[in-house]
């Protein structure tokens, strides 16, 4: 089953793995620590689904979480990110 991304606005998109991996790396974690986070939260994914989708809010909680233990400096800078309105 193809899990789905419940954005801000309500709009549906498939969970993308590039935008994870990419978010991070510019966030200042390496590509391995990414790419893990990343199988990390494709299998953490599915299982806190609703109806097929999970908000964008708790996919982001999960990577921060999953990325203090790896890379804290990164946290910071993932936290100071905010996508353009």
């Amino acid at each position: 089953m193809e899990i789905k991304v419940k954005k801000k606005d309500g709009q549906l998109e498939a969970l993308d793995r590039s935008k994870i991996v990419n978010g991070l790396v510019k966030s200042g974690a390496s590509t391995g620590e990414a790419e893990n986070i990343a199988n990390q939260i494709e299998a953490w994914a599915p299982g806190s689904a609703t109806d097929g989708a999970v908000n964008s809010s708790d996919i982001r909680a999960k990577l921060l979480e999953l990325l203090e233990t790896v890379n804290p400096e990164a946290v910071v800078s993932f936290k100071a990110y905010k996508k353009p309105e």
